[in-house]
C-alpha cells in the first residue's frame, strides 16, 4: 500500500507540471563539483548522482547542463542566481536560508575500512574512545562527526590526515594505517577502480556507521522557477526509485 500511494503521488507531481514541460524543450544549469563515484565529469552520466537528476529531468524532456566547479564556487555561483541549483549537498541551517532542498536524494555512511593483517578477525568497535591504540587516516576538510575532531584535538585518536581518499586507501592496504573512515559506495568504487583484487581482498569493511549525512540537490531561492524545476526533480527521482533505477545505476558504476 506504502509503494502504491508513493508511486501515485510521483504520477500526481508529474501531470501537475506536464502542461509547461511538453510544450517546448528545456535546459536546467546545474553546477557541482568533484567528487568520484558521486559526482565526476570523467564519469558516465557525471557520477551516480548526477546520472540519477538527469534521468529525472529527461522523464519530463528537460536537459541537464552541469558545470563542474570547486565546490563553494559551486554553492555561492548556485546561492546567487547563475545556475539553478547546484549537485550535491548535505544539510545546514545556513543552506536552508539560501537554498530549496530536493527530497533527500541519497544517505551517505561513512564506515570503517580496516587493513586484514591488522586483527586478528573481523575488526569491530563500539566507540571512538576504544580506537585511541590504532592509527586512523583521514580526508583533509572531511567533517566525519563532531567526537572524531574533537578526540583527535585532545590527542585521544592517532588520526593521520592526507589530501584524498584514494591516498588513504594506498595508505590502508601498505599498513601505514590501521582505519580509514569512508562512504562504503566510494571505498569499493575507489577499490575497484584503482588497486588490484590481491589489495583490494587485504581489506575489511565494518559496516558500523561512524556518521550519516542527508545529500540533497539545492535550488537557488533567487531563480523565480527554482519550485517548478524542483517539483518537477523530486516527481522524477520518486518514479526511478520506484522503478529501482537507484540500485541499478549503482551496480553500473562498477562495470
Amino acid at each position: 500500500m506504502k509503494r502504491t500511494s508513493a508511486t501515485i503521488k510521483a504520477l500526481t507531481l508529474l501531470l501537475l507540471v506536464s502542461f509547461h514541460s511538453l510544450s517546448k524543450a528545456e535546459t536546467i544549469q546545474i553546477a557541482s563539483g568533484e567528487y568520484p563515484p558521486w559526482t565526476s565529469q570523467s564519469l558516465p552520466g557525471g557520477g551516480y548522482i548526477n546520472r540519477l537528476v538527469s534521468e529525472a529531468f529527461k522523464l519530463h524532456n528537460i536537459d541537464v547542463k552541469f558545470d563542474y566547479l570547486p565546490w563553494k564556487r559551486a554553492l555561492e555561483a548556485t546561492r546567487i542566481g547563475n545556475y539553478h541549483a547546484t549537485s550535491f549537498w548535505g544539510e545546514s541551517e545556513e543552506r536552508r536560508q539560501d537554498f530549496l532542498h530536493s527530497q533527500t536524494i541519497e544517505n551517505i555512511y561513512f564506515v570503517f575500512f580496516y587493513t586484514k593483517k591488522r586483527f586478528n578477525g573481523p575488526f569491530k568497535w563500539q566507540s571512538l574512545d576504544e580506537l585511541g591504540r590504532l592509527k586512523i587516516g583521514a580526508t583533509r576538510s572531511y567533517t566525519y562527526n563532531d567526537e572524531f575532531w574533537r578526540l583527535y584535538k585532545q590527542d585521544r585518536l592517532r588520526v593521520s590526515i592526507s589530501n584524498t581518499d584514494i591516498d588513504n586507501l594506498r595508505k590502508l592496504i601498505s599498513g601505514t594505517i590501521d582505519l580509514f573512515p569512508i562512504s562504503e559506495f566510494t571505498g569499493k568504487y575507489l577499490l575497484h577502480r584503482n588497486f588490484s583484487p590481491a589489495e583490494i581482498e587485504s581489506i575489511g569493511i565494518n559496516t558500523k556507521a561512524l556518521s550519516e549525512g542527508k545529500n540533497y540537490i539545492l535550488f537557488s531561492k533567487t531563480q523565480p522557477d527554482s519550485q517548478y524545476y524542483l517539483n518537477i526533480l523530486n516527481a522524477g527521482l520518486e518514479a526511478l526509485r520506484q522503478e529501482g533505477k537507484f540500485r541499478i545505476f549503482q551496480e553500473e558504476m562498477f562495470k
